[in-house]
């Protein structure tokens, strides 16, 4: 039992340095954009836009896994998950709760000032 729940912890612990070696595990930037239509063709994948007004209602990024799926994060429906996106003084971009993108492939992370913070996985039973 022991010896498998080290090769689980040393498969995760490699996962874990790949992913902080990973290029794309920084969001620089958030960027403000009035509506959809503004939006650039394709995202930035060092970026977040924030959609709205003065309060903005949503929040898309490209995943920072690099598989090709967009995150969008409704940021005003208080029924749902509520997702508050706040900056620091050079603007990185810090989201709350942590971002767990249930679709295929499953990505599980935390961003807080610009920085991407991947939530190992459970080992398979």
């Amino acid at each position: 039992m022991n010896r498998l729940l080290d090769r689980t912890r040393s498969r995760v612990t490699r996962a874990y340095r790949r992913t902080r070696r990973h290029g794309r595990s920084r969001i620089t930037r958030a960027i403000h954009v009035p509506s959809r239509a503004d939006l650039p063709e394709t995202l930035n994948p060092h970026r977040i836009y924030l959609l709205g007004g003065v309060a903005p209602k949503w929040a898309l990024l490209d995943c920072p896994c690099g598989r090709g799926h967009t995150i969008e994060l409704n940021l005003a429906n208080p029924a749902r998950t509520r997702w508050e996106v706040t900056t620091n003084q050079v603007a990185e971009p810090s989201v709350h709760p942590s971002i767990d993108y249930q679709g295929e492939p499953r990505c599980h992370y935390w961003l807080r000032n610009g920085r991407v913070y991947w939530v190992p996985e459970p080992p398979s039973r």
